[in-house]
C-alpha cells in the first residue's frame, strides 16, 4: 500500500469576502491572521514543489484548491508581501468561469482564476498543478475517462504557463490504487490527498475550516504533533465528509 506522508501541507480553498454557506471559505482578515502569525512564529509558507526541493523544520507548504480569483485577489498580494509561495491546484474545464461543478447554497457562485493570472503566479514563483478537468471523484470514472482527465489538464496547463505540470491533487481527496497507478503513468511526481485517508504514497494534507480553524489550530496543524494531530484528524474528517453531498449532486446532475 506503501506508507503515509506526512509534510506539513495545509490546504484553503476560498478566500473570499462573500459570505457563503460553506465551511471551506475563509475571509481575507482571517487568513491574513494565520499567515502573519505563523510568519511571526519564524515559518516560511512554500509551495510543495519548492518544499520537496529543501524541506526544513520552519518551513510548511500552502496549497489553495480549485484556483478560484478570490485568492488571486485577496491571498497572492500578502504572501507576495511575506514572501511565501503556494501550490494552486486548477480544473482546466472551468478556467475563468464560474463554479457550477459545485452544488452552493442560493446559487452564489465563485470564479476560477483566469489564464493570465495564473501566468502571473507561475512567474511569481507559484506552483501551478491539476485537480483534473471538471471536479469529478475519480474513483467514479471509468478508466479512459480517469487517464483523459489525468493527461488532459496536464497538458492545457502545461501549454498555459510553458512548464512542466508535476503535482496533481485528487478531487474530493478520494482516490484507490488504480487511479494512482493512472496518476503516476500519466507523468505526475506528486500525488495529493488528505489526512483521512492518505495512503499508496499519496501526500496528505490539513485542510483550514472557517470556524472551527483559529491561528493556534493552523499552527498545530504544520507542527504535526501526534498528540494534535490526533483530534485534528477527527474534526477534519467530520468537515471533509460534506463533501458527499457536492458529489450526490453531481450523481444526481450527470443521470438527467
Amino acid at each position: 500500500m506503501g506508507k503515509k506522508l506526512k509534510y506539513p501541507v495545509l490546504a484553503y480553498h476560498k478566500i473570499t469576502r462573500q459570505w457563503e454557506l460553506s465551511f471551506t471559505m475563509l475571509y481575507p482578515h482571517t487568513f491574513e491572521r494565520q499567515m502573519r502569525f505563523l510568519a511571526e512564529k519564524g515559518y516560511i509558507g512554500l509551495s510543495l514543489r519548492k518544499y520537496l526541493e529543501d524541506p526544513r523544520d520552519n518551513y510548511f507548504v500552502l496549497t489553495f484548491d480549485d484556483a478560484y480569483e478570490s485568492v488571486y485577489e485577496n491571498a497572492y498580494p500578502l504572501l507576495k508581501e511575506l514572501g511565501f509561495s503556494a501550490t494552486v491546484f486548477v480544473l482546466t474545464n472551468y478556467i475563468g468561469k464560474k463554479n457550477t461543478w459545485d452544488f452552493t447554497p442560493g446559487n452564489i457562485f465563485s470564479r476560477h482564476m483566469n489564464e493570465e493570472q495564473l501566468k502571473l503566479l507561475h512567474r511569481e514563483g507559484w506552483e501551478i498543478a491539476s485537480h483534473g478537468e471538471n471536479h469529478r471523484a475519480m474513483t467514479g470514472l471509468d478508466p479512459n475517462s480517469v487517464t483523459y482527465e489525468l493527461k488532459h489538464s496536464k497538458e492545457i496547463i502545461s501549454s498555459i504557463i510553458d512548464h512542466e505540470v508535476e503535482t496533481f491533487c485528487f478531487p474530493f481527496g478520494v482516490y484507490n490504487a488504480g487511479v494512482v497507478a493512472s496518476a503516476k503513468v500519466s507523468g505526475y511526481k506528486n500525488l495529493v490527498g488528505f489526512t483521512e485517508a492518505s495512503r499508496y504514497g499519496v501526500i496528505s494534507r490539513s485542510a483550514v475550516y472557517r470556524i472551527v480553524d483559529s491561528r493556534f489550530s493552523v499552527l498545530r496543524k504544520i507542527r504535526k504533533c501526534p498528540f494534535d494531530l490526533f483530534f485534528e484528524s477527527i474534526k477534519e474528517g467530520v468537515f471533509h465528509s460534506f463533501s458527499l453531498f457536492s458529489r450526490l449532486i453531481q450523481r444526481l446532475r450527470k443521470s438527467k
